[in-house]
């Protein structure tokens, strides 16, 4: 499963060690595969497409990271472009004819 998930900086700012470690782990992630992508926000903080087996295994992964209870989180699972769309048109196309008919 692929997951967006966004970290902000929260009120209290990470020691400089902290931050290179936090740094380090998001290196290691994007290089072994695990984040499709990782990207920065200018006023702080970032998100990255990540890929986990569950949503288990995506909050371990999260609290893994060395700045877990200073960042505010925001995770989302995410669809292929096109995956599920056929279901979506069959609704649609159900609620089209419950609305004529």
């Amino acid at each position: 499963m692929k997951y967006f998930v966004s970290a902000k900086p929260g009120p209290m700012p990470p020691s400089p060690e902290q931050f290179d470690a936090a740094m380090e782990w998001l290196r290691t992630r994007l290089d072994d595969g695990t984040f499709d992508c990782l990207y920065g926000f200018l006023e702080g903080g970032g998100f990255s497409v990540t890929n986990a087996s569950s949503h288990s295994e995506a909050l371990a992964m999260m609290t893994e990271y060395p700045l877990y209870g200073l960042v505010e989180w925001e995770v989302r699972p995410v669809l292929e472009f096109g995956e599920g769309m056929e279901t979506i048109r069959a609704k649609l196309a159900e609620a089209q004819a419950a609305m004529s008919g």
